[in-house]
Parts: structure tokens; sequence; C-alpha cells
């Protein structure tokens, strides 16, 4: 008896659209959302991704917490931002926040940073590319990244200065529509 079903190719299916939402701040779920947004962008899917909160640190620049440009910088405008309501507490949020993907925490297992060590050395062993890596190849295949504004705002984010990759800032009417018009959508 003949196969009736369609045969699938690894050109994906055109015009198919998927939106990833990545909410946490943890390397585990980072990498999970940034291979499937590579893996689906290679197969042909247009994939975007939406970061809001912690989410938005795998697309910031590395930056220790001794630095000074974190706890004394002069937080500045930006595509989002307004200025002229923030506050001292937002010094001290931007100062503690795990900025860049190789400084992520992992959700379990953390053990003060060493975790997220042990978890990247075994990684590198096995040829498995690093976040940081993936945030580059997602965006060198095309996937679009987004930021949520209210976040770019609340957080002091500095948008591009503060990013290694491009993203646009855009509120949740436009994460809507991304979803309305998506053929798959998660949240990690």
């Amino acid at each position: 008896m003949a196969d009736s079903r369609p045969a699938m190719s690894l050109s994906g299916h055109p015009g198919k659209k998927g939106v990833i939402l990545l909410v946490s701040g943890d390397l585990d779920k980072a990498l999970l959302a940034f291979e499937i947004a590579v893996g689906f962008q290679a197969m042909g899917m247009q994939m975007s991704m939406w970061f809001v909160l912690y989410g938005a640190n795998c697309l910031r620049k590395p930056r220790s917490v001794l630095s000074p440009a974190k706890w004394f910088g002069r937080l500045r405008g930006g595509r989002g931002r307004v200025p002229e309501t923030d506050s001292v507490l937002q010094h001290v949020v931007r100062g503690l926040n795990h900025d860049g993907a190789c400084n992520l925490p992992l959700s379990q297992l953390n053990y003060g940073g060493l975790g997220p060590m042990i978890v990247r050395r075994i990684m590198r062993r096995k040829g498995m590319m690093q976040l940081e890596d993936l945030v580059l190849k997602a965006q060198e295949i095309g996937v679009r990244f987004t930021i949520c504004q209210i976040c770019v705002d609340a957080m002091a984010v500095s948008v591009p200065d503060d990013l290694i990759v491009e993203a646009e800032v855009k509120g949740v009417s436009a994460y809507y529509l991304d979803v309305a018009d998506a053929d798959y959508n998660v949240t990690f």
C-alpha cells in the first residue's frame, strides 16, 4: 500500500513563521531557545525571538559585576528609553544583573556559578556551540530579535550600545501581531 502522506523536505515550509519569547535569564533555557530558533530558521521557517526582562541578558555585552561602568556609568537613552523617569534603583538592578551570554546562571545546580562553568566545559569538549556563538549564528542566518519596550526602559538597556546584535524595540501589541501570524510559538 502506498504512503499517502506528503513528503517532507529539509528546505522547510516557505511562509511558515515561528516566535520564541525568552523571559528567563537562565543559561539552560536560553540555550534551548536559541537552538530551536537556529534550527528552525535553518530548516526554512522565519523565526522571531522576543526578549523580556532577564531574557535580554543573553543579547547584552558581557560586563563583570565589578565593572565600574555597570555601577557608576551614566544611564543612556536610546530606543525605548525615557531617561527622565529613571531612578537610582535602576543602577542597582544594572549592577547586579548578569550581562552577557557568558555570564548566565543555570536554573538548576548553579552552585554559585560553578554549574555553568562545568556545563560550558562539557559543551566545549563535545564540540557544541556556546550560547554567545548561537546568538551570533542566529543573527547571521536571519533570526529577528525584538526586545520589549517596557523592559528596555525599566532595565535601563541602551539600544544599540548595550547589545551584541541588532534588535528592534517594540511593545506588546507588536508581539501579539507576531504571535497571531505565527505557526509556532513557545515561551521559555
